[in-house]
């Protein structure tokens, strides 16, 4: 006879600490989670009676803040952290062993792969297609930026088409008023004697 009830183990769910937990978060997001854990080891590493034990919370969020950062870091240039950093680390190992030159260790940046248009690529429109070109441009740009943390090849195709659209519209404009600045600023301008109602 035995009182001893047999309680089925609790299972806890287990969080995968890797890049895919951290994507859906913004920039925002990552940014404080990474100061609140370097807040977090700063204050351990001052109490004299804490220490950092491996597997514990402290340590885990070291983990957090790691994954967060290489989230950034891709976001931000395209490319992975952790490669960098070993590339970076093998080519300073390879200067200060083999003799070869200091490194530049410059760090890689995507590029959206097409350049701005020159003014002559919009010579042969219309008005109205001139004024839908610099309508789509920005509103490209608007939608490239609305997300909370577009990547550094979204932020750099947004530069690419911001500068689209202004070149569209000041030809519009300049095209509308006369085809100079001058002209644009005769039209614009009071006459003598007229009043601002």
């Amino acid at each position: 006879m035995s009182n001893v009830l047999n309680f089925p183990p609790q299972v806890l769910p287990v969080e995968h600490i890797d890049e895919a937990l951290f994507e859906k978060n913004n920039d925002a997001a990552l940014l404080l989670k990474c100061f609140e854990v370097v807040k977090d080891v700063l204050d351990v590493i001052a109490e004299p009676e804490y220490s950092i034990e491996d597997g514990d919370d402290t340590h885990i969020d070291l983990y957090r803040a790691y994954y967060a950062l290489k989230v950034l870091f891709r976001r931000r240039t395209g490319h992975d952290a952790a490669q960098v950093a070993k590339d970076h680390f093998d080519a300073m190992g390879r200067h200060l062993l083999a003799g070869e030159p200091r490194p530049d260790n410059k760090i890689p940046i995507v590029v959206y792969p097409a350049e701005c248009l020159p003014d002559e690529a919009f010579d042969g429109l219309t008005d109205q297609q001139l004024a839908c070109s610099a309508f789509n441009y920005s509103d490209r740009v608007r939608r490239l930026l609305s997300e909370h943390s577009p990547t550094g090849l979204a932020l750099d195709e947004a530069r690419t088409f911001s500068i689209d659209s202004s070149t569209a519209l000041r030809l519009l404009v300049l095209r509308l008023s006369g085809g100079s600045l001058e002209s644009m600023a005769e039209q614009i301008s009071r006459k003598p004697g007229e009043t601002l109602q």
